[in-house]
């Protein structure tokens, strides 16, 4: 008998393959009926992971999230507004692709061994790139194409870098850099993080917040399950984590470096995206409480960045744009979408007392714990203040600039459920901090 939070991930897997299946052939009635079942299941993984105080059951818990407030969005997305609605053909093909996306997110968070988790991280990469290139136009293939080339030539580094792995003490060193190099170009940790912001940019808002709320942690996730096999093949070595911590370095400065210049919010989100990537890879190198703050940052960057993404697809489909010079008044036309993002922009930047201040100060304390990273701790808090500054100089603008002629359709009663939902968990998450601190950390 299968335990039963292996049986739930199981019935995840299965259930997002339905769910898509009949979205495909019932788009709208059939994406309500998955968001329905989907935050159905997220109860139950709650529950699971109440019970266990596994951090797999927890993160399965947001893709189920996630993916109930994708399949609720996503007929109101594809059915347009200012822009075209999307043909039916693609809208069917859409659903079904959403469907075994959200199914390999779920699997993502199963214990099961690294080439299994591996054959995971590509399923989640295929469905995803085809989701980036489906939408209409000559962009978003281009995107697609970038995201396939880079995450395609990391998914075999990986694979080279398991299978070295697996050969025993002898070739684990090299196995463990690929390893790193592979999986970090599917995360978006830098260099190989290109693909992210034209994807992000490109792709359907639902499938952003999937992308970044979910896949990019939950494939950090594996990486750090495969280098944790490492550092038991070598008697608890040590570079592993300096590898992490320099690759979190840099994808935290080059993130926060280029937020500042961006206009379109979807590429602001995408590299605010790397910038967390970096904080997650910095707490999974810094170990101990650092390693807890990872885990938990998962989830309250997951929601954080999924609100914001949701709001960016609403805010695309009344006003035809995400360009910041031409969106303004965004209270006036949204006034409860423009509420959620500004929490989401907020507990992005580490207000307190959202999630994400906590999960970033845990990080830090597990730095500073040790003087080893007691400099890249101080490093990162250093590189938080300027993210906080790059938003808080961007953000604003959507709210108090006039737009340029644009009038957005009005926001629809329905539509304000995935931030309401969203916002709720966001401000729970950092209230339940002092729970999640005794939870154990995975071997």
């Amino acid at each position: 008998m299968l335990p039963i939070t292996h049986q739930l991930g199981l019935i995840g897997v299965v259930l997002a393959l339905v769910l898509g299946l009949f979205a495909a052939w019932q788009q709208r009635s059939g994406g309500n009926i998955g968001s329905i079942l989907l935050a159905l299941l997220a109860v139950a993984f709650a529950w699971a992971a109440y019970s266990t105080r596994d951090w797999g059951d927890a993160y399965q818990a947001l893709v189920a999230v996630l993916g109930a407030v994708a399949f609720f969005a996503s007929p109101s997305y594809l059915a347009g507004g200012i822009e075209d609605a999307w043909p039916k053909r693609l809208q069917s093909s859409y659903f079904l692709l959403l469907g075994v996306f959200t199914a390999s997110l779920f699997a993502l968070g199963e214990h099961w061994s690294l080439l299994a988790l591996w054959v995971a991280v590509e399923a989640t990469t295929l469905s995803s790139v085809a989701l980036v290139g489906l939408k209409p136009g000559a962009h978003p293939f281009e995107a697609a194409w970038k995201y396939l080339m880079l995450a395609g030539m990391g998914g075999l580094i990986a694979l080279a870098g398991v299978v070295l792995i697996g050969g025993g003490p002898a070739t684990v060193a090299a196995g463990a850099v690929l390893l790193l190099v592979g999986f970090g170009a599917k995360a978006g940790l830098v260099p190989l993080h290109t693909w992210l912001p034209d994807a992000h940019a490109q792709a359907p808002a639902p499938v952003s917040a999937l992308l970044s709320g979910a896949e990019l942690a939950g494939i950090l996730w594996v990486l750090h399950d495969g280098l944790d096999k490492v550092r038991t093949l070598t008697h608890g070595a040590a570079w592993p984590n300096d590898l992490l911590i320099a690759l979190g370095l840099l994808s935290l400065l080059v993130g926060v470096g280029a937020m500042a210049g961006q206009r379109n919010l979807k590429r602001l989100l995408a590299y605010s995206s790397v910038e967390h990537m970096g904080i997650i890879a910095l707490g999974m190198g810094f170990g101990g409480i650092g390693l807890l703050g990872a885990l938990l940052h998962v989830i309250t960057h997951g929601l954080a960045k999924s609100q914001c993404f949701f709001v960016s697809g609403a805010i695309q489909t009344r006003y035809g744009t995400v360009d910041g010079d031409k969106i303004g008044r965004l209270h006036e036309g949204m006034p409860w979408g423009s509420g959620g993002l500004l929490l989401g922009l907020a507990a992005l930047a580490g207000v307190p007392p959202l999630g994400p201040f906590f999960s970033e100060w845990l990080v830090a304390m597990g730095g500073l714990a040790s003087r080893a990273t007691a400099v890249p701790a101080i490093l990162m808090i250093a590189l938080l203040a300027f993210g906080f500054i790059a938003i808080a100089y961007r953000a604003p603008r959507l709210w108090y600039q006039p737009t340029t002629g644009i009038r957005p359709t009005p926001e629809a009663a329905f539509e304000t459920v995935p931030t309401v939902v969203l916002s709720t968990l966001l401000l729970i998450s950092g209230f339940a901090v002092p729970w999640l601190l005794h939870w154990p950390l995975p071997h």
